[in-house]
């Protein structure tokens, strides 16, 4: 016997499928050395792993990534920059690009100068260069130029959501009151590994500044051994980033990669000498060994076929539903096979069927939906869950009209059942033996 429900309130929620497993075994969190650090996904913002990443640290001269941002955020990268005396506030013992009063170079070339070497003097001409120019103020004093460029450089590390630095110079030598955490070193890292500059200079292993007009011009190394092919702590995948290092701060090192299609961050402050190479490469192995991009569905993919009652004769009596909307985010390998997909139909257009051996409404083995549908129209929703967390949620919409039976054929075909109905039911009488 088949029962039919119209406009059922009933909800109906059917599973349709687990993605998957991947089979990956799961891995151990690395083991890090250097006293604060963290992995970074950029895109998604997601933290992979992290060690004391919200304490406060001297960050040395990974602080001049955050100084190469406000050059290519806030200046013209073709204007020739005089070098002047700004040169006196740079500290003994810094490590320098070579500059002198009197030479010019372009603010591209000072941004070299700045991350290849680690030019402290780089540093302070950029900060001075930048301070007068966004002050307004062309004769602004050396020392009231590095005090403005430092509010800059808070300034705009508050707005990448860096709430526990405070940047009092350029180029992160050593002072008590210039800090910052592994976390916000993070986020600025990843916001400067979006200019497509500060990327190219962060895979140069040499330069020469071509604009540079002095009396002692030289070409720049980088220092960064992640990127030199044949060295101890070559890393295939790295893109980046910059090296930072004093007596109070330790070993520092940011580092950027590019691998499988997904982009990370890692820091590590305080470390030792070579552990700062093995922990960037640690953590980058661990990101890529233990999480991965997963579309789970496109825009316009097809989610469902159902079934279709009482559409027209010459019309299809099931229907594709897509999602209009897709979605795709980062994930631990290991949970992959744990997400499951739900489709939830709307319960005003849904035509339910019971098995006739099957009772009471638990018991439904099928369903369908009721014509007349729409192209586009909605018609349920399909839902991403993982450990009965909600991932995502998008609307599911037809594929293609479907027609209704017309009024006309909807009466034939009951008054003919009525009619069969009565003649059957005659039909014992009409057989019934005469009696003689």
């Amino acid at each position: 016997m088949k029962l039919n429900f119209k406009k059922i309130i009933i909800p109906l929620l059917i599973l349709i499928c687990f993605f998957p497993s991947l089979a990956a075994a799961e891995g151990q969190e690395p083991d890090i050395e250097s006293q604060a650090a963290i992995l970074l996904e950029p895109v998604s913002g997601k933290i992979l792993y992290a060690k004391n990443h919200l304490q406060r640290m001297y960050p040395a001269s990974t602080t001049k990534i955050l100084t190469a941002l406000l050059a290519v955020e806030s200046g013209d990268l073709d204007t020739i920059v005089s070098v002047g005396a700004e040169l006196k506030l740079v500290s003994p013992g810094s490590s320098l690009a070579h500059l002198s009063i009197g030479d010019t170079i372009s603010l591209e070339d000072l941004i070299y100068g700045l991350m290849l070497p680690s030019g402290n003097d780089a540093a302070y001409v950029i900060a001075t260069h930048l301070a007068r120019l966004k002050s307004g103020n062309p004769g602004l004093p050396p020392a009231e130029a590095i005090k403005f460029f430092s509010k800059m450089m808070n300034t705009r590390a508050r707005e990448l959501g860096a709430m526990d630095s405070n940047f009092s110079c350029p180029d992160g030598f050593h002072a008590d009151n210039h800090y910052t955490t592994a976390y916000d070193l993070g986020l600025i890292a990843a916001e400067a590994m979006k200019q497509p500059l500060i990327r190219t200079v962060a895979t140069a292993t040499s330069y020469h500044p071509t604009s540079w007009e002095g009396p002692k011009t030289q070409d720049w190394k980088n220092y960064n051994l992640l990127i030199h092919n044949g060295s101890d702590f070559y890393y295939p995948a790295a893109t980046g980033l910059k090296t930072g290092y004093t007596g109070m701060a330790g070993f520092c090192l940011v580092s950027s990669s590019s691998s499988e299609d997904m982009d990370l961050i890692a820091v590590c402050l305080n470390g030792t000498e070579d552990g700062r190479w093995a922990d960037n490469i640690a953590l980058l192995d661990y990101g890529y060994t233990e999480f991965t991009w997963l579309q789970l569905v496109q825009p316009r993919e097809e989610v469902c076929t159902v079934n279709i009652c009482n559409s027209n004769w010459d019309q299809p009596d099931s229907l594709v539903l897509v999602a209009d909307a897709g979605f795709s985010d980062l994930f631990a390998r290991e949970d992959i096979g744990a997400i499951k997909k739900e489709v939830i139909i709307d319960e005003t257009l849904l035509d339910i069927i019971i098995p006739k051996d099957v009772l009471p409404v638990s018991g439904i083995s099928e369903y369908t939906l009721q014509a007349s549908l729409a192209t586009g129209q909605v018609v349920g929703k399909v839902k991403y869950t993982l450990q009965s967390k909600e991932l995502f949620t998008a609307d599911l919409v037809a594929t293609a009209p479907v027609d209704p039976l017309p009024w006309w054929r909807t009466s034939t075909a009951q008054v003919s059942f009525g009619l069969g109905l009565i003649l059957f039911a005659l039909l014992p009488l009409f057989l019934k033996k005469t009696p003689q």
